[in-house]
Parts: C-alpha cells; structure tokens; sequence
C-alpha cells in the first residue's frame, strides 16, 4: 500500500511532564503554546488537507470550547482516552476504538512537530539526531533500513549515539501493527521492533525536527519555529535576543530604559549586552529568556490560582519599586499626552485608511453607544479631571506579551519597555496609571485572546458589533486578583484606569491595517470596556 490512503492519528492521551506542568500547568503536549497558537495548529498547518485525522485526548481533560470549534473546523475526529495508558496501549486502544479494514495507520506524537514529513511513504520510521541524551529511542539500522529501536535511560553509558525516532510513524498496515503491540504486551517499541522483524520498515532522516516534550527542548523549539515568521527584527540564537529596526530612535530609547532603570527595577528587567548601529538599523542584545509569556500562560495555560498569584504579586512588586523613583515633570501630564493626545490623533487615522465613520452612533450587543469621537471625549474628560500625580518609572508597554515569568525565582522579566514620552527623547518617566491599564487591556481587556483569534463576533454589520470570548474557570478571580492585589496597592483611580485601557484599544485601530477584522474586535472590545466602565 501507498500513497495519502490510511489514518492519520495525532497522539496527545497524556499530560506533559512535570518541568512543563511547572511552567504550563497540566495540558496535553499538543496544547502547549507556541506563540500565539496551540501546537496542534502547527501539525495541522503541516499536514494540510490529508484526511480523516483522530486526535487522542486524556480522557480526563476538560476541552476548551475554543478549542473544540477550532478542531471541528479542521475536520477532526477527537478520541478521548482513559488516562495512565502506555503509548502502546493509548495506540491499540485508538485503532480499535476508530475500526473500519485493514488500512495505513500514520502516527504522529503530539510534542512533536516536522517540516519535512515524509507524508505520503508508509512502513517508514522518521529519524533525527539526538543532541541532547533525553531517553529518546535509538534506532538500529541495517543499511537503511530498521532492525530494532531500544529506549536508553538518560545519561546512560549504553548509549550509542545512533539516530532517534523523531516521532512520526507510518505503518502499511494498522491491523498488523495492533497484532505486533498486543503480542508486546502493549510495548510500542517492543510492538514496532516485532512489527519490523516481519515487514521491511524505512528510515528516511528528517531535517527540521523540533521536540516539545522537554523543558529545555521546548524553548529552543518554540523560539526556532516562532522567530522564523519576524527574522527582519528579531534575532535568537538560543543566547540572546537581538531586536533590529531602522526606527532607531525607538532602539535607541528602549535600551536606554533597560540600561538606566535602578538596580532593584534591573532585576525584573532584560540584561542589555550590548546595543549599536549596523547598515542603518539600530539594534541592542539581550540575554536569552527560557522561560514563558504571561500572553502564553494566560491564553494557552492551566496554571493554579496560587500561580497567578504569584504572578501578579510580582507584577505589583515590580510597580511599588518602579513608584518609588520619583522624577522630574507630572506623571498626569504625560498620561493626558499618551492617552489623550495619541488616542485622537490614531482615532483619524484610522478613519481615513478605514473609511470608517468615528462619529457615527454606535450599537454593542443591540445596546445603543455613543460614536467613536463621543467615546474618546469621554475618556479624555475623565483624564483631563484626574489628580496631579508626580512622574516615576514607567514601562510604558506593560502588558502580557512584554512580561515573562521566571517559576523558579517566582518573578516576572519584562522586556521591549517604551522608553520615552516625546519622540527622540529617552526618557525613564511617565504615569503608573499607563502601566496599570496595559495590564489591565491584557487581563479585563483580552487583548491577547484578540491577536491570537480566539474570540466570536456575533454581529459585524457596518456599525453594529458584538464581541464574545470563550469562557474560562479563571477569568473572573483573575480580574478580581488584578483588582485587589495590584490596582488597589497602587492607590491608582480604578476608573482612570480603566479609561487608559479602552483607549489604548482605540489607539491600536491604525496599527492594524493589513488585518480589518483585528480593527473591528477591538471596537468591539472597547465598547465592552466603555460599558462596563460606565455601567451600562
């Protein structure tokens, strides 16, 4: 048998192990962010229209909503497992439970991720190097092809430094193989080495393999397949991070942030290892962060409560230190510059490049709303009466995407801070209020569940909108937890705040021309906040 024919099963039936568990909380592998999506979405960007496709489960895990619309939209058939199963077993189970004849069976694990699947060769075991000594399964070939996989324990003097199973297995038959792992007593090597004593099994070298299914291998995963799409201004090379831009001014102004906050500011801060000018662009160098995204762990996560928690005590601890350092000219001055001044400034731009009306009326969820214009009035009017506030350190970018969180020394790293209030000027200083709603357009905001398509829109016709986000167990204490443990402590008004935040969703609208749908969620979403501010 060959060609596209056959099964397609994407093995996913346990959780992660407990250094990702640590950092995730308990998801299946393919669950694990990478970037603004899951892995899953990867594995199906590569597989292409190849069909039908069962994706195992634990049994046990409680399936988002999103996520379950997302995999019916692919046209996947999910198949939840009973938990603890060996992999042998989770795959016997899985044939059985999928029947229909004898056919080709592809298995493919679900931390695993190929760009050179050989998709359409059956009875062929993917292989690759393996750099790192994890227990992965050496394969013994007999020219090219397979006499035996052996799993070697970690560190062991026994092994070889033969090629490793990459992950990817495709079998001509799926009933011999069910009788193979049976015989082995639901063993999946000891299933694929009976299996290849009986059929000639290939072992074609991949060359992009990337392991999600350690700590270490999934960072280094997760930054080569991410970083490729943004080469032009972000460079990783598994040491440091080098940000690039003929915008030298802005280079310029956030390494000077980096560099010039206090020393107990620098400790929740990105290293600067050096900064410069090459062939007109100006760039700086940063230590290498293995260590995850709030925009990640927020989206894409299942950490705990007490997790949180943690998090954003570290967050609050970050701007008690920052509000300390009180500097020259109003905190509130600056504020009305970002949060009035750009806001009306983006506000036309957006309706030139648009053509969208900001003075037309407005409906939210069948609720009239005033305009866009009449909205930023608003706001304006609740910033132009908020109390004087001497200038400290600000990030000017706080929000999830820019905060990293260290679990091991149970504190956050930011990094890409704004670094100045008037153009060309680096400048230290600003409004905390600025920082609170960044936060805040990350946590009450969504706004990362925007950039990474996971919301609804329920009306999108001219100037009616509607917007809704999959509900999750930790939203609402989340809110709270921002609520009392950081808006509280800083003594900032809660309702400035919130005005900073729905107008940093109206000052984005410009920032989003190549993508009108992103344009429309966030007036949507800021009608969400506006209302929610004003009771309505």
């Amino acid at each position: 048998m060959s060609g596209t024919a056959g099964i397609w099963l994407i093995m996913s039936s346990a959780y992660v192990g407990a250094e990702l568990a640590a950092e995730f909380g308990k998801l299946p592998p393919a669950f694990l962010p990478v970037g603004t999506a899951r892995l899953y979405e990867y594995h199906f960007a590569r597989l292409g229209p190849r069909r039908p496709v069962y994706f195992t489960l634990p049994e046990s895990f409680e399936l988002p909503e999103e996520d379950r619309r997302r995999l019916v939209e692919l046209g996947v058939t999910l198949l939840p497992l009973p938990d603890e199963l060996r992999l042998g077993e989770a795959v016997v189970y899985a044939a059985n439970s999928i029947g229909g004849p004898d056919q080709p069976l592809r298995i493919l694990h679900g931390d695993t991720l190929i760009d050179d699947l050989p998709l359409d060769a059956v009875d062929t075991i993917a292989l690759a190097d393996n750099a790192d000594g994890y227990s992965w399964a050496e394969v013994e070939l007999s020219g090219d092809q397979v006499r035996a996989l052996e799993t070697i324990p970690a560190g062991s003097e026994r092994a070889a430094g033969r090629p490793v199973a990459a992950g990817y297995f495709a079998f001509a038959s799926s009933a011999a193989l069910v009788r193979a792992i049976t015989r082995a007593r639901g063993d999946f090597i000891g299933g694929i080495n009976r299996y290849a004593a009986e059929r000639p099994v290939q072992a074609p070298r991949v060359e992009s393999w990337f392991d999600f299914g350690h700590a270490q291998t999934y960072f280094r995963s997760r930054r080569a397949v991410t970083t490729a799409r943004s080469f032009n201004t972000l460079r990783l090379d598994g040491r440091t991070a080098r940000k690039a831009s003929a915008d030298t001014t802005k280079m310029q102004a956030e390494a000077h942030w980096l560099r010039g906050v206090p020393p107990a500011i620098q400790l929740f801060a990105a290293r600067v290892l050096d900064a410069g000018e090459v062939d007109g662009q100006a760039f700086y160098e940063t230590e290498y962060q293995y260590i995850p995204t709030l925009a990640e762990l927020f989206v894409f996560g299942a950490v705990s409560r007490p997790v949180w928690r943690r998090i954003l005590d570290s967050c609050a601890e970050f701007l008690r230190l920052c509000a300390r350092e009180t500097g020259p000219g109003s905190g509130t001055a600056m504020l009305r510059q970002l949060a009035i001044g750009k806001t009306t400034t983006r506000l036309e731009d957006f309706a030139q490049t648009a053509g969208f009306d900001i003075d037309h009326p407005l409906s939210f969820a069948g609720r009239p709303f005033p305009s866009l214009s009449v909205i930023a009035a608003t706001l304006a009017g609740i910033l132009d009466r908020a109390a004087d506030r001497p200038s400290v350190v600000m990030h000017g970018d706080f929000c999830f995407s820019n905060i990293l969180f260290d679990s091991r020394t149970r504190r956050i790293k930011v990094i890409d801070p704004r670094g100045y209030i008037e153009t060309g000027t680096p400048s230290l200083q600003g409004d905390q209020r600025y920082d609170l709603a960044k936060l805040a357009h990350s946590i009450i905001g969504r706004y990362d569940s925007i950039i990474a398509g996971r919301y609804a829109m329920s009306a999108n016709d001219g100037y009616r909108l509607s917007i809704n986000f999959e509900a999750t167990p930790q939203q609402a204490w989340l809110e709270r937890l921002f609520e009392e443990r950081v808006v509280a402590a800083s003594g900032a008004d809660r309702r400035e705040v919130q005005a900073v935040a729905v107008s940093l969703f109206l000052s984005m609208l410009p920032l989003h021309a190549d993508r009108p749908d992103r344009q429309r969620a966030f007036i949507a979403n800021a009608l969400r906040l506006f209302g929610q501010m004003e009771g309505a």
